[in-house]
């Protein structure tokens, strides 16, 4: 027989309204009791009635705000975003978008905090790695509003989760692929959205740093002879692309850890290079996958970012409904390593 709230109260000696506010994470009880009530809700396996759930809230209208960068990423995570809302049958879901700048971390935290003081149901972040952004999480985990972190990471804050390409792995398989294509030498090139950690995007970082520790260990031979900083601005990864190719007459790889792949490829293109130098970057997006079929574009690691828009919305809505707070720390995406022959 499934047990009811009404026996797991007679049991700890509590009113079912205090089991209902440990099952639904509500405050209201103190630690001691919360501890006697979580104890014997798992000794007897109960779960909420999920159908009685999405009744009790029906006619609820769920404000969840997105604040995203303005990167080439930003579309495709809004679409997956729409994708996750439309999947969440039966509830009324608002989103509204708040979009910065690249390195605007004051901004977004003041975006974070607004979402706070508008008592926002949950945040869904791309976040600058910024000490001011780690505070803004804080406070939204403070007022008890779930904080999913999409497309990258932030550490030392206390958002919810993080769903993301595992861009540890990825940097790994990104040095293998460059490895191995370059026989295990040769100069490349690292084009990166800006080389210090404060204000920068976190995995970005991680890419570039994991791919450069492991040709150390794996490929000695290969020497990275420039680390650019593209800022994710077309412009200037354009002209910092074709100043690379003119000091670097000898250059046989560049490794896009960010966005911009288009520009880099134009560059290469009127260089009259695109056939000479090995191209690895991330995602699938259109203009990625039209410089793969002219052969500018050797490889690209493609991360789901539809994906990593859509989940966020079903794990908050999973928090706010059910009481299920995310079984992971971390959600991966698939990493797809994709060459011309795969399109």
């Amino acid at each position: 027989m499934k047990v009811t709230m009404k026996e797991i109260a007679e049991r700890a000696g509590v009113h079912p309204s205090t089991v209902d506010k440990v099952v639904h994470h509500r405050v209201g009880v103190s630690d001691e009791v919360r501890a006697r009530v979580q104890a014997i809700i798992n000794e007897l396996g109960y779960t909420p009635n999920p159908s009685g759930r999405v009744l009790q809230r029906q006619g609820k209208v769920y404000r969840i705000s997105a604040i995203l960068v303005e990167v080439d990423a930003l579309p495709y995570l809004k679409k997956g975003i729409e994708r996750g809302v439309k999947e969440q049958t039966g509830f009324d879901i608002e989103i509204t978008y708040a979009v910065t700048g690249f390195q605007e971390a004051k901004r977004q935290s003041e975006y974070i905090i607004k979402a706070v003081e508008e008592k926002a149901d949950g945040i869904i972040l791309s976040p600058i790695n910024a000490d001011c952004v780690r505070r803004a999480i804080d406070r939204a985990a403070d007022a008890g509003i779930p904080v999913i972190t999409t497309d990258s990471d932030i550490d030392g804050s206390r958002r919810t989760c993080c769903v993301s390409i595992d861009s540890a792995r990825a940097s790994r398989i990104a040095g293998r692929l460059m490895g191995q294509f370059l026989n295990g030498n040769g100069k490349i090139a690292i084009i990166s959205s800006a080389i210090e950690t404060e204000n920068n995007n976190y995995y970005v970082q991680m890419r570039e740093q994991g791919f450069a520790d492991f040709l150390k260990v794996e490929y000695p031979q290969i020497e990275i002879v420039s680390r650019v900083e593209s800022f994710e601005d077309p412009q200037i990864t354009y002209e910092k692309t074709v100043q690379l190719l003119a000091e670097h007459p000898d250059l046989r790889g560049i490794y896009i850890t960010c966005g911009g792949v288009a520009q880099v490829g134009r560059a290469l293109i009127e260089s009259g290079r695109s056939k000479d130098i090995r191209v690895l970057c991330y995602e699938d997006y259109p203009e990625i996958v039209e410089l793969m079929r002219q052969g500018v574009v050797d490889w690209t690691l493609g991360g789901e970012k539809d994906e990593q828009g859509a989940l966020p919305v079903k794990l908050i809505m999973d928090q706010l409904v059910f009481g299920r707070k995310p079984a992971q720390d971390q959600f991966f995406t698939e990493t797809r390593i994709l060459v011309k022959e795969c399109l």
